[in-house]
């Protein structure tokens, strides 16, 4: 199979393109011949060796979004046949051939492209287990998305609007605000620049918001709890700027917030999440939304546009 792969950890230069052996199959996998996966900012963590990664491979190939045709299912497969359009989550997918769980495989959806399939698993499932699941948002209530131009935030603003939640977003840059505010959010805030709480009280007559999604972590902890409402529920998808965090115990009991992360669910769970985003993909309530396609010979123009953040929704390849 043709992959990109990385042998030591390092700057751009350590990526490589080439040829890898196939991915061979167990009895429950599904052999995918990858149309379009995504990037994720984990996977510049694993090259730079930063966050605690470490290889686990002599090639590490990075990815876990999967959209394409199955190749071959294994001997105790029925959910799947070769031939058939896929979704799936899996590893090592920035290649032309990848394993997928049956479990976490799934039909794409009529009309929706490999490209938007390929966006759509890890951060969407992310954005919907955490405010479907976790936070459990219900129609009228505020919910504040910090970060908006990641793929979670893109896909978080969708699913909250679709729920008939009111969303606020952050964003660092004038474009990312108003593509923010293109995919339905009321008031985008420039998370650089603006006190975030005043933004809200302002935006709320002096209430907060009902839920926040984060996967920031430290810069902006402290401003999203203080966001919250009595009674409001802050959720955790992530920590891509830091893992440390003040919390004024006080105000948590006498506001009665809930603070919460999305864990690391089994594949039962994933899978139940999954079958909820799709549904809302196929009928149109959600849009994955697609930076930049960038050919797999291109990775490390596509490592190199994550770092910069300067993007709005997911970063695609396309083996």
């Amino acid at each position: 199979m043709r992959a990109a792969y990385h042998e030591t950890q390092g700057g751009l230069d350590v990526l490589r393109v080439g040829e890898l052996p196939d991915p061979v199959s167990g009895p429950h996998d599904v052999l995918i011949g990858v149309k379009a996966t995504s990037m994720d900012r984990v996977d510049v963590y694993w090259r730079e060796g930063s966050h605690g990664m470490k290889l686990r491979w002599p090639q590490h190939v990075g990815g876990r979004d999967i959209a394409g045709v199955v190749e071959a299912v294994g001997a105790q497969v029925t959910s799947v046949a070769p031939g058939d359009r896929v979704v799936a989550s899996g590893e090592r997918t920035h290649a032309s051939m990848a394993l997928a769980p049956a479990e976490l495989t799934f039909p794409l959806p009529d009309g929706v492209s490999f490209e938007a399939g390929g966006a759509t698993p890890t951060a969407g499932r992310s954005a919907h287990q955490a405010l479907i699941e976790k936070a459990q948002i219900q129609p009228g209530e505020t919910v504040l998305v910090m970060a908006a131009g990641s793929g979670v935030g893109s896909f978080g603003i969708q699913i909250a609007r679709a729920m008939d939640c009111r969303v606020i977003a952050t964003a660092g840059s004038a474009n990312k605000r108003a593509q923010a505010m293109e995919l339905g959010a009321e008031l985008a805030v420039d998370h650089y620049n603006e006190d975030i709480v005043a933004a809200v009280r302002e935006a709320t007559d002096g209430k907060g918001v009902d839920v926040v999604l984060d996967h920031v972590g430290t810069p902006v902890f402290a401003s999203a709890v203080r966001s919250l409402a009595p009674e409001g529920r802050f959720v955790t998808c992530g920590v891509t700027a830091g893992h440390m965090g003040e919390l004024h115990l006080g105000q948590l009991f006498v506001k009665g917030i809930t603070l919460m992360g999305v864990g690391r669910p089994d594949n039962q769970r994933i899978a139940a999440i999954m079958r909820g985003l799709l549904a809302m993909i196929a009928q149109g309530q959600v849009k994955p939304v697609i930076a930049a396609t960038f050919a797999l010979e291109e990775i490390a123009d596509a490592h190199q546009l994550m770092e910069s953040s300067d993007f709005f929704g997911k970063i695609v390849l396309v083996p």
